[in-house]
């Protein structure tokens, strides 16, 4: 059975807030990711006018978690964020990361550095950019297997002890490493990737989430607009998804994944409610997740994936959705 909440009462009751692993931060349930915003080279370029609204509008309906990098579109989308936020700061809860530095501005040129000075320099480039004195959460993007685990959580551990980050994140970590990390310094968050069609977290990731009050921030809850409903196996896209050699994009998963798809908007269609509301609302209930970050790319997809925590779906109904795509 599918309960609607009316957008009045939502909007009385406020976003729900979730704590923020085991700092005394709290986050919404949907947190705004700002990959698609940067534009070159994975996206399109974006109007940045549009961009900085849509930023806005998720704050105004509660959005309180901002997750953006600087290798997304080289700096553009946290000078974005600033852009954005320059008079609400204290609304919201900045999260960026460290680790992806380029030489220039093709995909060729972006490179892995976890090395101390590295750090020091991306977190004062991030705040000149955010327009910000601290930064509430700081992730490592990615696994630099080049830098030893003590030497990089060691260099965040001194920004926090210096104000500079209130929180250390790691972001695309296996549990192995987390659990090594969390060693040198005190870990909040994990950001892995997670939805109904990409699900390999299950296995050991978020329990280990649950059993260490560590956050998992996933983010493609709805497989990079697969779980939209939008697409079909014939559908030609111009951008990194249409290459077919990433993810579950890669040419030799895609059908499977649009077969699953189908069945699952057939069951949205049966509900009369939108597949990324059910894929959102799904994500959201799975034990261990406390925010899907979601991309939007216009106040108007702000709204609308905001609406999916005006919905509320039975057990039931969650359980099969999980045995369809089992």
């Amino acid at each position: 059975m599918v309960i609607r909440f009316s957008p009045f009462l939502c909007y009385l009751i406020g976003m729900e807030k979730r704590k923020l692993g085991q700092s005394g931060m709290y986050v919404s349930a949907i947190g705004l990711g700002t990959w698609g915003i940067g534009g070159p080279p994975f996206w399109s370029q974006r109007e940045e006018t549009t961009s900085v609204a849509t930023i806005q509008r998720a704050v105004d309906l509660g959005v309180n978690l901002i997750d953006t990098a600087p290798a997304y579109g080289f700096g553009l989308s946290e000078e974005l964020v600033g852009r954005a936020i320059a008079t609400r700061r204290d609304e919201v809860v900045i999260a960026t990361k460290c680790g992806l530095r380029w030489k220039g501005a093709s995909l060729k040129d972006i490179y892995k550095d976890l090395s101390p000075g590295s750090i020091c320099q991306e977190v004062e480039d991030s705040l000149r950019r955010l327009k910000t004195d601290r930064i509430d959460l700081y992730q490592v993007h990615w696994p630099d297997q080049k830098t030893p685990v003590e030497s990089f959580m060691t260099s965040l551990a001194l920004l926090k002890a210096q104000g500079k980050i209130l929180n250390i994140g790691v972001s695309n970590f296996d549990t192995a490493m987390a659990q090594k990390a969390a060693q040198y310094a005190p870990v909040v968050s994990i950001q892995p990737k997670y939805n109904l069609l990409e699900r390999e977290i299950e296995s050991n990731l978020l329990p280990y989430c649950q059993q260490n009050q560590v956050s998992a921030l996933v983010y493609s809850p709805l497989a990079s607009g697969m779980l939209t409903g939008k697409y079909s196996a014939d559908t030609l896209l111009t951008d990194w998804r249409g290459k077919g050699n990433m993810g579950i994009f890669n040419k030799d998963i895609f059908p499977a994944a649009m077969a699953k798809v189908e069945k699952l908007k057939r069951f949205a269609e049966e509900r009369n409610t939108p597949l990324a509301h059910l894929a959102l609302r799904w994500v959201l209930s799975r034990p261990g997740v406390t925010c899907a970050l979601v991309g939007c790319n216009s106040p108007e997809q702000v709204e609308q994936n905001v609406a999916a925590m005006e919905m509320s779906f039975s057990p039931g109904e969650m359980e099969s959705l999980t045995a369809l795509v089992s």
